[in-house]
């Protein structure tokens, strides 16, 4: 991903430079800094609508799921009606369509269970991603007020 390439530059960036004496702070090139902290900016949009798409995505197979259960479900019902006339045939058709249903709906249950782990594990990428670009700019910012604080000119 571009922001993890960016937060790296960062980090080399602050490993990179000078260090105030006594262990006070460090000095780090602002014009580099905040170039890395637009790009982040300029990229965060992007990712967050990937998240977005990610979850329409979601909905999307779980309502597809639940359509495929409905059919399903009146495919097991036609079924059971056209085979009332005979009891044998009855039960037999009875049996058939709880087997249909309990598969459809244990297919639409894993489906939707797939889809909301899918989703949420780009989330969870999403909100790792964003919490090291906070903590990124959080130190930064940090980093430049110890550097205005302890500015000897």
């Amino acid at each position: 991903m571009e922001i993890l390439r960016i937060l790296d530059e960062l980090e080399v960036l602050f490993k990179g430079s000078r260090k105030l004496p006594l262990g006070y702070g460090t000095i780090v090139d602002a014009d580099r800094f905040l170039d890395r902290l637009d790009k982040i900016r300029a990229i965060l949009p992007e990712d967050i609508m990937h998240a977005k798409l990610v979850i329409n995505e979601k909905d999307r197979i779980v309502h597809e799921a639940y359509e495929e259960a409905q059919k399903y479900v009146e495919k097991s019902q036609d079924t059971v009606a056209k085979l009332v006339e005979d009891n044998e045939i009855t039960r037999a058709a009875r049996i058939t369509a709880d087997e249909i249903i309990a598969n459809a709906e244990e297919m639409a249950k894993e489906i939707r269970r797939d889809a909301n782990e899918y989703a949420e594990s780009i989330l969870i990428h999403m909100e790792i991603v964003l919490k090291k670009a906070v903590e990124t700019v959080n130190q930064g910012k940090f980093e430049i007020r110890e550097g205005l604080e302890n500015d000897d000119y």
